[in-house]
C-alpha cells in the first residue's frame, strides 16, 4: 500500500472511528443516565460482580486468533473459516463450563440470582462466538466505515430496548437481555455488508499458526481482565452490592472518554502500523503521532471530567448517586493514561512480539495485585488511589520494550505529551477553583465546561501547540473538505 493512500486509510479511519465512538458513547451517556435515575445502585453491583467472568469467557473463546488474522498479511479463505470455527467450538465449551460454576458463583456473593443471569450470558458467549469473524474480515479490509455502522446501530437498537425494560420494572435484566438485540441486528448487517458465511475447511497448520501468536495476547488478555475485575470482586464479596454499584458507576463514566480515544486509536492503528511494520522509520514517526494526538485529546477531558464531576453527577442521577462522585474524580487519574497503554502494547504486537506482550502483563499484573493487597485494609477510597499508582508504574514498565524496539521509551514519550499534561492539568485547577464560588449546580456545570473549553483553546494558541496544529490539519482535511465535496 503506498504512502498517500495509508494516511488516507488512517485518517478516514480515524474521522469514522471518531464518529462511531463519540455517537456511541453520547448515546450510551443518555441511556446510562436514564437506567441511573430507573434502576437501583445494587443493579449495577450485580452485573459488576459477573463482569468478570464474562471477560474472561470471551477472551477464551477469541484465543487470539482474530489479533492474529488481522496481522497476517496473506489471508485465506481457509484462514477465516478455521478461526470460526475454532471460535464457535471453544464457545459451547467455555459456556457449558461456565454453566456448571453458576451455582458456585452465585453462592460465593450470596446473590441467588447470579445463577440465572450466568445462565443467559452462557447462551448469549455462543452467538457472539458465531458473529466474530465478520468483524475481523471487516476490520483486516480497513472498512471501518461500515464497522462504525454496524455498531451505531446495534447499540442504539439495544439501548433502547433496555430503557424500555427498565420502565417497566425488569431491573437488573434490563441491563442483561438487551445484548440478544445486539447480536441479532450485527448479524444481519454483517450479511448486507458482505454476504460472507464461513466455508466448510477446517486447517490444523492454520489453527496451530496464528494460535502461536495469538495465545500469548489471549493469555495477556486473561490476566488483564482478571486484574482489572479484581477490584469488583473485592468490593462485591467485602462490601455490597450498592457499595459496588457506586463504584462501578463511577469507574464506567471515567472511562468512556478513555475507551473511546483508546478504541478508536487502537482500532486504527493496529491495522495499519502492521501495513508498515517493516520501515522502522515511518513506524515511529506515526507511532509518536499517535500518542501525541492521544494525550491531546484524552487529557483535558479526563481532568475536566473530574473537576466537574460533582455537578455533573448531581444533576444526571440525583442525590441517589452522590457517594460515586470521589470514585470517579479518582479514576479519571488513572484511566487519562490508558490510550498511551494500549498503543505501546499495539506495537509489540504489530512487531510479532507477543512473548514480550505476554510478559509485561505478568510484571504488571503482579504488581497490580501486590498494590490491592496493600490497600483492601483502608477501603474502598484506599483501592481507588492504589489505581492510580498502579497504572503510573505500569506506563513504565509497558514503555521498556517500546523504547528498546522503536527508541521511543518512557522519557521519550513523556515529553512528548508533556505539554497537554501541562495544559490540562492547569486547566483542571482553573474549572475547579471557579465552580468553588457558584452555588447553583446547573451554573457551576455551565461555566466550568466553557470555561475548560477556552482556556484549553486559548493556552494552545498562545503556545503554538504542535499537537494542536496537527489536530486542526487531520480535521481539516478529513471533516471539512469532505463535506465540501458533498456540497
Amino acid at each position: 500500500m503506498s504512502s498517500n493512500n495509508l494516511q488516507q486509510k488512517t485518517f478516514s479511519g480515524v474521522i469514522w472511528g471518531f464518529m462511531e465512538k463519540f455517537s456511541l458513547q453520547a448515546f450510551a451517556f443518555i441511556q446510562g443516565v436514564i437506567l441511573a435515575r430507573l434502576l437501583m445502585p445494587s443493579d449495577y453491583g450485580l452485573l459488576a460482580m459477573v463482569a468478570i467472568f464474562s471477560g474472561i469467557a470471551k477472551i477464551m473463546v477469541d484465543s487470539g486468533f482474530a489479533s492474529a488474522l488481522v496481522r497476517k498479511q496473506d489471508k485465506t479463505e481457509i484462514d477465516y473459516s478455521t478461526v470460526f470455527d475454532a471460535n464457535l467450538i471453544i464457545s459451547i465449551v467455555v459456556a457449558f463450563v461456565l454453566f456448571l460454576c453458576s451455582g458456585a458463583i452465585a453462592s460465593f456473593y450470596n446473590q441467588p440470582i447470579l445463577q440465572e443471569i450466568i445462565w443467559v450470558m452462557c447462551i448469549q458467549i455462543i452467538l457472539n462466538a458465531a458473529i466474530t469473524i465478520q468483524g475481523v474480515r471487516l476490520t483486516s479490509e480497513l472498512q471501518f466505515k461500515k464497522i462504525s455502522i454496524i455498531n451505531i446501530i446495534s447499540t442504539v437498537a439495544s439501548g433502547l430496548l433496555a430503557i424500555g425494560m427498565a420502565v417497566y420494572g425488569y431491573g437488573v435484566w434490563s441491563l442483561v437481555y438487551p445484548g440478544f438485540l445486539t447480536i441479532i441486528v450485527k448479524a444481519v448487517l454483517f450479511w448486507h455488508f458482505q454476504h460472507w458465511f464461513p466455508g466448510i475447511g477446517f486447517s490444523w497448520k492454520v489453527c496451530k499458526e496464528l494460535f502461536g501468536f495469538g495465545s500469548k495476547i489471549a493469555a495477556s488478555y486473561l490476566l488483564g481482565t482478571i486484574y482489572e475485575n479484581l477490584y469488583s470482586i473485592v468490593i462485591g464479596k467485602a462490601f455490597s452490592a450498592k457499595d459496588l454499584g457506586y463504584y462501578t458507576r463511577g469507574l464506567n463514566y471515567s472511562q468512556m472518554p478513555a475507551t473511546t480515544i483508546t478504541g478508536v486509536l487502537g482500532g486504527v492503528a493496529y491495522p495499519v502500523l502492521s501495513e508498515i511494520q517493516q520501515d522502522t522509520d515511518r513506524l515511529r514517526n506515526a507511532y509518536i503521532r499517535m500518542i501525541r494526538l492521544s494525550a491531546y485529546i484524552v487529557f483535558p477531558i479526563m481532568i475536566g471530567l473530574a473537576a466537574v464531576a460533582k455537578p455533573l453527577l448531581l444533576l444526571m442521577l440525583t442525590e441517589k448517586w452522590a457517594d460515586a462522585i470521589i470514585y470517579l474524580q479518582i479514576s479519571c487519574f488513572a484511566l487519562m493514561w490508558y490510550p498511551m497503554h494500549s498503543l505501546n502494547l499495539d506495537l509489540l504486537q504489530v512487531k510479532g512480539r507477543s512473548d514480550l506482550f505476554f510478559k509485561l502483563e505478568v510484571y504488571k499484573k503482579l504488581l497490580g495485585v501486590v498494590i490491592i493487597a496493600a490497600t483492601i485494609p483502608f477501603g474502598i477510597l484506599a483501592m481507588c488511589w492504589g489505581s492510580v499508582l498502579s497504572s503510573v508504574l505500569c506506563l513504565i514498565i509497558n514503555t521498556y520494550y517500546t523504547g528498546k524496539i522503536i527508541e521511543v521509551g518512557f522519557f521519550k514519550q513523556m515529553l512528548f505529551v508533556a505539554p497537554a499534561f501541562v495544559f490540562s492539568l492547569t486547566m483542571g485547577v482553573l474549572v475547579w477553583t471557579t465552580t468553588l464560588f457558584i452555588p447553583d449546580l446547573t451554573i457551576q456545570l455551565i461555566v466550568g465546561c466553557f470555561v475548560g473549553v477556552v482556556y484549553y483553546w486559548a493556552i494552545s494558541k498562545i503556545t503554538k501547540s504542535e499537537d494542536y496544529n496537527y489536530f486542526c490539519i487531520v480535521l481539516k482535511q478529513n471533516v471539512i473538505e469532505r463535506f465540501r465535496k458533498n456540497d
